[in-house]
């Protein structure tokens, strides 16, 4: 039992430096959160002044310099799995298999799996839950 003991207490010693990583990482995140969408709000000011006022750049002066530019962009959506499907069983109605195996190309999969959903790869993560009280006092303790 005493050998258990003295064993135990380096890992336990481990265990409390990691938990207290992790409440530090836990409580910066939710810094990060806030910091961000103060951010999130301050650039959709400036977007609309800049919109509103046809400027295109703002030239920046003093310690961090360059310059913030307003950028329209056209997006396009991601090409859905089911539209290639149907569009390849469409023009290649009478070669089904060679539809099967162009999917299988385009989505990087061998050709020896047969079950597509379980193709990747796997990781080991180590995890924290945290109870809904303890999150609630940590967001008491967050300052700048």
């Amino acid at each position: 039992m005493a050998e258990d003991n003295n064993e135990a207490a380096p890992v336990a010693e481990t265990l409390r430096q990691w938990i207290a990583m992790d409440d530090e990482i836990r409580q910066l995140k939710l810094r990060i959160k806030a910091i961000s969408e103060e951010k999130v709000k301050l650039g959709a000011a400036v977007l609309t002044f800049m919109r509103e006022n046809e400027v295109d750049d703002f030239k920046l002066e003093g310690m961090s310099g360059g310059s913030i530019s307003r950028q329209v962009r056209t997006v396009k959506p991601a090409i859905k799995r089911n539209t290639i499907r149907t569009q390849l069983l469409l023009h290649f109605s009478d070669q089904p298999q060679k539809v099967s195996e162009a999917l299988r190309a385009i989505e990087g999969i061998p050709e020896d799996v047969e079950d597509a959903s379980t193709f990747g790869r796997q990781t080991e993560l180590l995890t924290r839950r945290v109870p809904k009280a303890a999150k609630n006092e940590m967001n008491l303790h967050i300052g700048p």
